[in-house]
């Protein structure tokens, strides 16, 4: 070997992140969501499912008779479109929240995108929302909503310990296996990063 420096090879920045966070409803239960930052730590989007009634308004809390939307806030959402009026914020101090994947902005980005060109389909279903998460009743509700989202995205899906999450794993009541197979987010496949 030779007085020459072997240079290491360079670890790509884990500078964009995916982070799931639960919203705390009366210290019992949880509304589970997506939020998407950037390398600065800056929240560039959040992705919910959410109570909306015949009159497209978004509801604390769902009836029967309400529907499931889906949701893209902050400034990522408006180059997809999104009207800034409509622009919410459910990110709370003293949230659990989990970081679900890092990387380069590619890598995650277009994982968030995957996501986000799936809503205008999923809220064509017109899925009807179950209030309450009432026992007996398959429940389908903004928990349904993180996980489908997050399988869009292809990231491992987990319920945050010590809240009440009903719906979780219903996401069959919204798409086919075939169905969430196909929109199902993958590398090879990956579009241009708006």
């Amino acid at each position: 070997m030779t007085g020459t420096k072997q240079s290491k090879p360079k670890t790509p920045t884990l500078n964009y992140s995916i982070e799931a966070r639960a919203y705390a409803i009366v210290g019992v239960a949880a509304h589970d969501f997506w939020v998407l930052r950037d390398e600065r730590n800056t929240v560039l989007g959040q992705l919910h499912g959410l109570a909306t009634n015949l009159k497209n308004e978004i509801l604390p809390i769902g009836r029967f008779g309400d529907q499931l939307k889906f949701y893209h806030f902050g400034p990522r959402a408006i180059l997809f479109g999104l009207n800034p009026d409509d622009d919410l914020n459910f990110i709370k101090a003293h949230q659990k929240a989990m970081s679900v994947f890092a990387g380069n902005a590619d890598d995650v980005l277009s994982r968030w995108d995957n996501a986000v060109r799936a809503i205008p389909y999923l809220n064509s279903l017109d899925v009807a929302y179950t209030p309450f998460g009432i026992v007996g009743l398959v429940s389908v509700n903004s928990n349904t909503a993180f996980t489908l989202l997050g399988r869009l995205m292809d990231l491992a899906v987990q319920p945050f310990p010590g809240y009440w999450q009903p719906g979780w794993r219903n996401v069959n009541k919204i798409l086919t296996a075939a169905e969430l197979a196909s929109m199902r987010y993958h590398p090879r496949d990956a579009m241009p990063v708006v």
